[in-house]
């Protein structure tokens, strides 16, 4: 890691600290680390961390978009992707969306129409997208304004 890069990791690990204190977790176990692509990963793991997720995913969310914020400045104003996880929520919410997009693939081939989803956050219909891309019986495409946006997934033509 540079020496910015450095600091961007000491800011996050400084936040997700803040951060455990404040909910309550009990033996916190807060780890950060750089991935493949240069962004940064933290997670906070412990008891009561599962409250740091919120209803639906909304606090861990801000906390995320926070993190990313005070990362930036601790860089000197650079962006660079942030993700933030606890208890493991990152990766069950990406199976339930993965299991969601085939779900409706299957449905909107069943009934050969237009299967609509509830609102998604960017990164959720990110995941959905990904999910059919490779997919040639179905098309994606989002539809909507934020943050009402939301996924149609249809049979291909």
């Amino acid at each position: 890691m540079s020496p910015d890069s450095t600091a961007g990791a000491a800011a996050l690990q400084g936040v997700l600290d803040a951060v455990a204190v404040a909910f309550g977790v009990r033996d916190p176990q807060i780890t950060v680390a750089q991935d493949d692509e240069g962004g940064l990963v933290g997670s906070i793991t412990g008891t009561g961390s599962d409250q740091i997720i919120g209803r639906g995913g909304e606090v861990i969310d801000a906390l995320q978009y926070l993190a990313a914020q005070v990362v930036s400045r601790a860089e000197g104003g650079g962006r660079r992707r942030v993700n933030v996880d606890a208890d493991g929520y990152r990766a069950r919410r990406e199976a339930a969306l993965m299991d969601l997009a085939n779900r409706a693939a299957a449905e909107a081939l069943e009934f050969g129409e237009e299967i609509e989803l509830d609102a998604m956050t960017p990164h959720d219909r990110r995941i959905v997208h990904m999910a059919l891309k490779e997919r040639t019986d179905v098309v994606t495409r989002s539809e909507g304004e934020e943050p009402r946006r939301r996924i149609i997934v249809e049979p291909a033509d």
